[in-house]
């Protein structure tokens, strides 16, 4: 038998020398080889000892001074008595570029003397710049919790301009996104989810650079880690920020969140309901086809109340896509494909939902949902690729597997990545529409997308496109974000287009 392999969905071939292209493309990505020098690095961060603003969040009187509140209390590690350690970076998301490198270490440095970390892995999740300043967020796997970091470095000194906005939570899961909004400036939106007493919770915001400062927008606007105003800078709004979060919830979702309330009806104790969580509203922050604001009403959040009802658990699964299936659309009712995934966990669901429609003139007014298809739950689409084989066929399918059954479950497989890598795009605010790539609604120049081994799954290119991006992917090829190229991974891979 001619055991034929598929060819790798998304790949773009290059022209020239395959081998020139590949060890170019590793150069570009493989990150500096020149780190900043030991004793160089000590003697930067014995200064942030000796200048950097340490507050404790045990704040005796609210008119003593400005003071940044964590969730996180002092430890029992006075600020003479820390010893200042190397970011225990996680090696499956390792900084790309030196500044990055910077950064992950004055975030996890300011974050560990408030309070040290014991088993950590930090990985550098997103950040914004702009006029010299960079705001990062980072996250921190620990023993007992996670950790969420915030904070903006001076891009010339590699110093905070303050301490840093830290959030512990037990359990607890991350996810970034950077957009640009309507005045052309970028924000950062995060939810950082996790579980307590059986429960969801967690926070969420949208914040942007004030010259040297961080500044949220939503769901408060000031600064949410300062409890009074400060002489310069946003205001305090830390009390207003808790205040909100100790009765929402907030998960990712096209174009923005879904925000959820503290259902009346819940007590501990009782069976029903079973989630302390209802569906309260939505925001929306930038362009997505699948968001609440681009679907005809009742759409979208008829198919979250489905999603909610369908798996139990309010505030547990997030909208990854819903888009019109022609296909299966028929006069008086379109067919919507539902793609979601687990807030906190990899498991992605697809259906397919029905709704009718009263059409006047182009026009169409669509009623509440009417049925939902087969519904298949999948937590890694390529299990059933490598799980199946043709002496080991599966339950369901009694074929001899010559040629042309590999050649037809081939394209079957190849479909499933299609359509798999798509939602993983998605997830991470990057659209297609036929070979144009769209990251956070803007059309992409240059698109990159890369396997561990830096070999090139997907390169593509359209001049028209404004803004340059590329896909991070951890050790085990698991996508965990995008991120723009840096101007000189543009550059590189501009004059290789070039060519």
């Amino acid at each position: 038998m001619n055991n034929k392999f598929p060819r790798t969905p998304f790949s773009t071939p290059l022209s020239g020398s395959a081998r020139e292209t590949e060890i170019r493309l590793k150069n570009i990505f493989s990150g500096p080889k020149k780190r900043p020098p030991a004793l160089f690095l000590v003697l930067v961060f014995s200064a942030c000892l000796l200048c950097g603003n340490l507050v404790s969040c045990q704040v005796a009187e609210p008119d003593s001074g400005v003071a940044r509140l964590n969730n996180a209390q002092q430890g029992d590690v006075s600020l003479s008595d820390y010893t200042a350690r190397a970011v225990t970076i996680d090696p499956d998301f390792p900084p790309q570029t030196e500044e990055e490198e910077w950064l992950l270490q004055a975030l996890f440095t300011d974050a560990d003397m408030l309070r040290p970390f014991q088993e950590p892995k930090a990985r550098l999740m997103n950040f914004i710049q702009k006029d010299g300043y960079i705001l990062g967020t980072a996250f921190v796997e620990d023993h007992l919790e996670n950790t969420l970091i915030l904070g903006v470095m001076d891009k010339e000194t590699h110093e905070l301009t303050d301490s840093v906005f830290r959030r512990d939570l037990h359990a607890s899961v991350l996810n970034t996104v950077t957009f640009q909004s309507s005045d052309g400036e970028y924000r950062l939106l995060y939810t950082f989810n996790g579980q307590e007493n059986g429960q969801y919770t967690g926070e969420a915001g949208v914040v942007r650079l004030d010259g040297a400062f961080m500044a949220w927008e939503w769901p408060v606007e000031g600064d949410a880690g300062l409890v009074n105003d400060p002489p310069v800078g946003p205001k305090g709004a830390f009390q207003d920020y808790q205040d909100y979060w100790d009765s929402h919830l907030a998960l990712l979702a096209p174009g923005g969140l879904d925000v959820y309330a503290v259902n009346p009806d819940f007590e501990y104790g009782k069976e029903e309901p079973a989630s302390m969580w209802q569906l309260d509203h939505g925001e929306t922050f930038y362009y997505n086809s699948s968001s609440a604001e681009e679907l005809p009403m009742p759409i979208y959040f008829q198919s979250l109340n489905w999603l909610n009802e369908q798996t139990n658990d309010p505030g547990g699964w997030r909208i990854i896509s819903l888009t019109m299936d022609e296909g299966l659309s028929t006069e008086g009712m379109d067919c919507f494909t539902l793609q979601a995934r687990e807030g906190m966990g990899s498991n992605i669901l697809f259906t397919d939902l029905f709704f009718s429609y009263e059409r006047t003139g182009n026009r169409k007014s669509y009623n509440s949902l009417d049925h939902a298809g087969a519904v298949e739950i999948y937590q890694n689409l390529l299990e059933r690729r490598d799980n199946s084989s043709p002496n080991e066929p599966d339950k369901d399918n009694d074929w001899d597997w010559d040629d042309e059954k590999w050649e037809v479950w081939d394209e079957e497989w190849e479909k499933e990545q299609e359509a798999r890598q798509i939602t993983e795009y998605q997830s991470v605010g990057v659209t297609m529409d036929g070979k144009d790539y769209y990251y956070q609604g803007q059309l992409v120049n240059i698109f990159l997308d890369q396997r561990p081994d830096k070999s090139v799954r997907t390169l593509n290119q359209n001049p028209a496109g404004t803004v340059n991006v590329k896909i991070l992917r951890n050790q085990d090829g698991s996508i965990t974000g995008a991120a723009y190229l840096t101007d000189a991974e543009t550059a590189e891979l501009s004059e290789l287009f070039e060519e």
